[in-house]
């Protein structure tokens, strides 16, 4: 990937918000806009922002709608900040990525201004991360660590009904409360966590299922959390696969067969080692141990999803662990994270977060909890 080689427009959403942060330092629930020009970086913002964003420093150049000189009716758009900024600059081409608002873009070739849509990520730099970056990760993945603690300390505490649901302190063990233990500990790293996993059973054999209502004893309950720091904005991303009790045989064998492949997998891992190939090991090791992938009734099974990803500010971003003979490089941050899953039998994820060296990897933090939980 190349780096920036025009001036590139980029507006504050969901889909660009990250770059903005890496390049910046700054971030805001209103909308605003930034160009970054060769050596020169603004950002136009609400007046509301200004003084905020010229804070931060990093040599960055802040503006208003004021500042643009706008007529009224193009100051209360972004459209409308775009041109004039573009205007101010002097500039009359410009790149965009593909998720840029079109309604925009329009705006902006009407005014005369050809616009570029590029294919390419802004900051590739992202992939690789700094000590400073890393020792972000390790705090978001830290307290990632410390969640999972909770949580299993909930199963280990909780007694075994009649009916073989899982009582805390008289009351049904859920997959809410277990998550709301979860919460808890993330709040006290200063971190919060969307969209965590805590499912059981049947559930577990869907890679994204959050899980909902009573866990039960001898049945696997898979645990995701992936938490994001809400300072400077990381995140952390773990798994872990428990039982209450003693585990059904071919559970075990899952599990077994499981943790093998991510033993092999890291043994794989780094700087130059090729993406696939940690992959294909996983495959691999869960063909020596039985388990296919395939389809079912409609209902995909076995290994259904790449070994792993990078994370940084955002909580899936390069590299990607999986079909692609991407080469890992030093300061690569990413998950290893085989799974299986069979409707009949459940799920088993087992995920670390880990730096990518020279000669092999470094994790984030260590989370050592057992598989079968009495």
């Amino acid at each position: 990937m190349k780096k920036l080689t025009g001036p590139r427009l980029m507006v504050n959403s969901s889909f660009e918000a990250t770059d903005i942060l890496y390049a910046t330092g700054f971030s805001a629930v209103d909308p605003f806009l930034f160009l970054h020009d060769g050596q020169e970086k603004t950002l136009v913002v609400s007046i509301l922002e200004a003084g905020r964003a010229a804070a931060g420093g990093r040599g960055l150049e802040v503006l208003t709608p004021g500042d643009l000189k706008l007529p009224k009716k193009m100051r209360r758009n972004l459209g409308g900040w775009a041109v004039g900024l573009l205007r101010r600059r002097q500039i009359r081409r410009v790149e965009v990525s593909a998720g840029f608002p079109l309604g925009m873009a329009e705006k902006i070739r009407r005014a005369g201004i050809a616009v570029k849509v590029s294919r390419e990520a802004p900051y590739p730099e992202r992939e690789t991360k700094s000590e400073e970056e890393i020792r972000r990760l390790q705090q978001a993945q830290t307290a990632a660590v410390q969640a999972m603690k909770a949580a299993v300390d909930s199963i280990r505490r909780a007694k075994i009904s009649a009916r073989g649901e899982l009582m805390l302190d008289q009351r049904l063990l859920t997959s809410e409360t277990v998550r709301q233990a979860i919460d808890v500990e993330l709040m006290k790293c200063d971190c919060s966590a969307r969209e965590t996993i805590v499912a059981c059973g049947p559930a577990s054999a869907q890679p994204h299922e959050r899980g909902a209502g009573p866990l039960r004893a001898g049945e696997p309950i898979v645990i995701d959390i992936f938490p994001q720091h809400r300072g400077h904005g990381y995140w952390g991303d773990l798994t872990r696969t428990v039982v209450k009790g003693r585990a059904p045989e071919r559970l075990r064998a899952l599990y077994a067969a499981v943790k093998a492949a991510q033993t092999a997998a890291l043994k794989k891992v780094r700087a130059g080692a090729a993406a696939d190939r940690i992959h294909e090991e996983v495959e691999a090791v869960f063909e020596q141990h039985g388990f296919v992938t395939t389809i079912k009734d409609g209902v995909a099974e076995g290994f259904i999803h790449s070994t792993g990803h990078g994370v940084g500010l955002d909580i899936h971003e390069a590299p990607s662990i999986g079909i692609l003979p991407k080469p890992l490089k030093k300061g690569n941050v990413i998950t290893i994270e085989p799974g299986l899953y069979y409707p009949d039998i459940g799920g088993v994820r087992m995920e670390d977060t880990v730096v990518v060296t020279a000669k092999g990897w470094e994790p984030l933090a260590v989370c050592r909890v057992p598989f079968e939980v009495d």
